[in-house]
């Protein structure tokens, strides 16, 4: 089968806003599939008015209307429009792989046809799914570094168009779901995420999401809950329902700000941890890994650039949330974090 695999065998959905700045990011990322997945279905979901794009063979879609939801800090969560815009690209998906790119992404080799060639050759089977799911490790964060579970990345996915439909019909989060009950965490001990109303990061509201429906009791009391439960329960959803590449290997590049400080992309899970963690389940391999993870929340935090920053984050609002905002922007500024 993988000798007789071809672009012609996937749809790729391309999910985002179309401009960054004056900078037509959508366009630029359409023309990078055409150029390496030059017969694949190409679809384009977004929920910006003007779909300003020069390409006759592809499909546009403005997602469902959705919303955002703001945080106390003043960032806004845009999950729900991501669920949207995702559902609405799947619901156009004709070709048996699917692949999930973000418009601010483009590809810069054939690499994913590659990868997805080797996928429909490989019959595994997946404990939630027909097959594996395919993800990129960037922003898939590793626990023992950053304590985040059930945080899987959404950068880029790719598998069987049925197995992402799965992963992605979860419907639209109410709001308790997502905000803390009462007010945000200001405790800084093994808190990662700074100044915060929301229980969960979109990546782990997500996929939380997505266990609940199929029968599993997971959840967390806020984004840097852990206990050995979870983190054995995370580790098992992970390696048998995902595949996990670097980043670098999947031949799409992401746009500079990912790679600054602010995100933190030295905290992800190299895809050879994942090969070693897969040969490594015995219980005292899994104590020893959250003993690891426990000693970088509570200890080894005071020597954490991202511990540190979260700490500085309450507190500043805390003493002035004005003062926190700017500080803020200035960092982000600072690092290349912002957007242009």
């Amino acid at each position: 089968m993988t000798n007789a695999f071809s672009s012609r065998d996937i749809s790729v959905i391309i999910q985002g806003p179309i401009f960054d700045g004056q900078s037509n990011i959508a366009q630029r990322a359409i023309d990078s599939v055409l150029r390496f997945l030059p017969d694949a279905q190409v679809i384009l979901c977004s929920h910006d008015d003007q779909l300003e794009i020069n390409a006759e063979e592809i499909l546009i879609v403005r997602a469902e209307p959705s919303y955002h939801i703001v945080d106390i800090n003043g960032n806004k969560n845009n999950v729900n429009k991501l669920i949207a815009s995702m559902t609405s690209g799947l619901e156009l998906a004709t070709r048996e792989y699917c692949i999930k790119l973000r418009t601010d992404h483009v590809l810069v080799d054939g690499s994913l046809l590659c990868c997805i060639a080797a996928m429909a050759s490989n019959a595994e089977t997946a404990e939630l799914f027909h097959r594996k799911i395919g993800v990129s490790n960037l922003f898939l964060r590793d626990p023992l570094k950053v304590p985040y579970l059930f945080h899987l990345t959404d950068t880029l996915q790719y598998g069987r168009t049925e197995d992402l439909r799965k992963l992605w019909s979860i419907g639209q989060l109410p709001e308790k779901f997502l905000y803390l009950q009462n007010g945000p965490r200001t405790n800084p001990i093994g808190t990662f995420q700074g100044f915060t109303s929301f229980r969960l990061l979109p990546e782990q509201a997500i996929f939380l999401r997505f266990v609940q429906k199929n029968g599993l009791a997971l959840d967390l009391e806020h984004i840097s809950h852990t206990s050995f439960e979870l983190f054995n329960a995370w580790e098992d959803l992970l390696l048998n329902n995902f595949e996990v590449h670097d980043w670098q290997s999947l031949g799409v590049a992401p746009p500079a700000r990912f790679l600054s400080r602010p995100y933190a992309s030295e905290s992800v899970i190299a895809e050879l941890d994942v090969g070693k963690r897969r040969a490594r389940r015995l219980p005292r391999h899994r104590a020893l890994r959250y003993a690891h993870l426990l000693l970088n929340k509570y200890v080894l935090c005071w020597f954490n650039c991202r511990w540190l920053v979260s700490v500085a984050s309450l507190l500043l609002f805390s003493f002035s949330p004005k003062i926190a905002i700017a500080s803020r922007n200035l960092y982000r500024r600072f690092t290349g974090a912002g957007r242009t």
